[in-house]
């Protein structure tokens, strides 16, 4: 690999080329000699490694096969007919293989993440610390933590198997890399040690960043917390899932009132520039435009069970030819899902965990707080349960309804709530006549290991049979 330095700047190497070596090398060959001739141009100031963690490669591009795998939306025989990449045909229909050869964005931008922020701890780790440089000290610090945490937890959602308390200790997850050298031989951490990990992380990262920031690729204390609820959830946790989401809505619980906002316009929601006042920390899944076309539709039973009054009905589809086509992606751009974190989503992990701890009373205030600024105004009456498990119900209900698009929410709770026979769903799509089926618990709830990552490194392959 040959790389030109000559025409860059040391000032702004961080930004404009560790991110695209980092991106462009897949060989740890590759990497040691670059870093090699990098010596006097890697980053050594607090700045430049804030500078490296805001560039956009460390929020863009965080995957697609999950969604494309989980999201309601069914592609017509010409859609599909005309997707040149067999990665997403493929993906589309459950395939055992899928790559075809190719590298996985899922896979691939995820760990390039993970690697910029071992650099910059590493980095900071020989800067000392002074009151004047405390504050930019612990944002790049809190910044890595976070952004390593995001990073394992998108890999483990995508290639290693659910949670489950009997076998997560023998379970593979991924390779857990935590210094800039790239292990030798590395091998696959279990599950455990994944959400360890991604755990202490976060536990570092709300320690030490401010409550807010004023911008949303910069993570917070309260992202680190509304993370952790969702890490907690996962892991069935119920009290510390309450908790994280309690702290990160005692800070920060700004909803949207969809009366407010332009429900009919094709973009309804502000951009990442615009700030969509519930996002807490912004990033984005991959973009595809066969999320968006016209021959994509959204599965009818959902579409139908938005009622008249609910203003998701029109904030989040449009109809072509009586087909419901989603539009309402919180970053405001067509095609690309929110693959941060909003208060949507902490809203709705708090009534789920209050609900699960039994608290069926509380559940639905939380659940009520968000849905009346859904509805249209005079119109909402709220939910009531009589018991925990009817709380449960509708709260899984409106997740279904309220993060259809949103990272690899749809993806994570088909998986954890196949475990639940209540809750269990069998996916369907049907192409050229025939039909394709996801059954609960199958084993293809976890994607397969890039081929080339097993053949560089020979860690087991995921079994899709």
């Amino acid at each position: 690999m040959k790389i030109i330095l000559n025409k860059i700047s040391k000032k702004f190497i961080s930004t404009l080329v560790i991110c695209t070596l980092l991106i462009s090398c897949k060989k740890q060959q590759e990497w040691l000699e670059i870093k090699a001739n990098l010596n006097s141009v890697t980053p050594e100031r607090i700045n430049e490694f804030q500078a490296l963690l805001d560039n956009d490669v460390n929020f863009m591009g965080k995957g697609f096969l999950t969604v494309i795998s989980a999201a309601p939306y069914y592609l017509t025989n010409e859609q599909f007919n005309a997707i040149t990449v067999g990665i997403e045909r493929n993906t589309y229909t459950w395939n055992k293989q899928i790559y075809e050869g190719r590298f996985s964005a899922d896979w691939e931008n995820n760990y390039n993440t993970i690697a910029i922020a071992n650099i910059a701890l590493e980095g900071i780790s020989k800067i000392k610390i002074t009151p004047s440089n405390k504050s930019a000290y612990n944002q790049v610090k809190g910044t890595s933590h976070y952004f390593r945490a995001a990073g394992y937890l998108n890999l483990i959602q995508a290639f290693s198997k659910h949670y489950n308390a009997n076998t997560y200790n023998t379970d593979l997850g991924v390779i857990l890399q935590l210094t800039p050298e790239f292990n030798e031989q590395p091998k696959r951490a279990t599950v455990k040690q994944c959400y360890d990990q991604i755990i202490e992380d976060l536990t570092i990262a709300a320690s030490v960043l401010p409550n807010l920031t004023d911008n949303q690729i910069r993570p917070s204390s309260t992202a680190a917390k509304a993370l952790l609820a969702n890490v907690y959830l996962l892991l069935e946790r119920w009290d510390l899932a309450e908790k994280y989401a309690s702290e990160a809505l005692n800070t920060y619980s700004s909803l949207m009132d969809f009366n407010t906002i332009p429900i009919t316009s094709n973009f309804p929601f502000a951009t990442l520039q615009n700030k969509n006042p519930e996002v807490i920390y912004y990033a984005e899944m991959s973009s595809s435009s066969n999320f968006v076309s016209n021959g994509s539709f959204i599965d009818s039973i959902l579409y139908q069970s938005y009622q008249t009054n609910d203003l998701r009905r029109t904030a989040f589809f449009r109809l072509f030819n009586n087909r419901p086509i989603f539009k309402g992606f919180y970053t405001g751009k067509t095609g690309t899902p929110l693959g941060g974190i909003a208060t949507n989503e902490i809203y709705l992990i708090k009534a789920e965990a209050l609900a699960r701890l039994g608290d069926y009373s509380g559940a639905m205030t939380v659940l009520n707080s968000l849905l009346q600024k859904r509805w249209r105004s005079g119109t909402f009456t709220p939910l009531t349960a009589s018991n925990a498990n009817e709380a449960l119900s509708k709260i899984i209900e409106e997740r279904r309804k309220e993060l259809p698009f949103t990272g690899n929410i749809a993806w994570s709770d088909l998986r954890r709530l196949n475990k639940d026979v209540r809750f269990a769903r069998t996916l369907k799509r049907t192409i050229l006549n025939a039909t394709y089926e996801l059954a609960p618990n199958s084993p293809k709830y976890v994607l397969p290991i890039p081929d080339e990552e097993i053949r560089l490194t020979g860690i087991p392959q995921n079994i899709r049979e």
